[in-house]
């Protein structure tokens, strides 16, 4: 199945601050890799370099952040072109998506992902046939 794996969980996944959250997360991300395809957009790299420079304590170094594009590089991204921020538009204004949550949710959308997986629309959502799950929900 096709999976897109929104920015925080990304995060959460790096972030030590709360180091039993940062387990949890790794440990569903291993599974989620081993048994699924993973989508991510540009949005989703440019949005998890900039959370990992500026809110992780100890932030990562220089090294540290090449690394974990280029990991994240190797799952399939969709780019954010002009006709994705076309579509994300409608789409915001047909779902009362956040502009930044109707990019995240048309990108799942166009690369044709079943699930979208984040906590930030709203756990057993559907948009435009996308299943929104809340990992850490429950």
């Amino acid at each position: 199945m096709r999976v897109f794996i929104d920015t925080n969980l990304w995060a959460y996944r790096l972030d030590q601050r709360e180091a039993a959250k940062s387990r949890r997360v790794h440990q569903w991300l291993t599974d989620i890799v081993a048994d699924h395809e993973v989508v991510i957009s540009t949005q989703v790299l440019i949005e998890l370099r900039s959370v990992v420079s500026r809110k992780l304590l100890p932030p990562l170094t220089d090294q540290q952040m090449t690394a974990l594009l280029e990991a994240l590089a190797g799952f399939e991204v969709v780019s954010t072109d002009a006709n994705l921020i076309l579509d994300a538009q409608q789409l915001a204004i047909r779902e009362q998506l956040s502009w930044f949550d109707a990019l995240i949710a048309e990108a799942a959308i166009r690369s044709r992902c079943s699930v979208l997986y984040s906590e930030a629309f709203g756990h057993g959502r559907r948009i435009a046939g996308l299943d929104v799950v809340n990992p850490l929900r429950g």
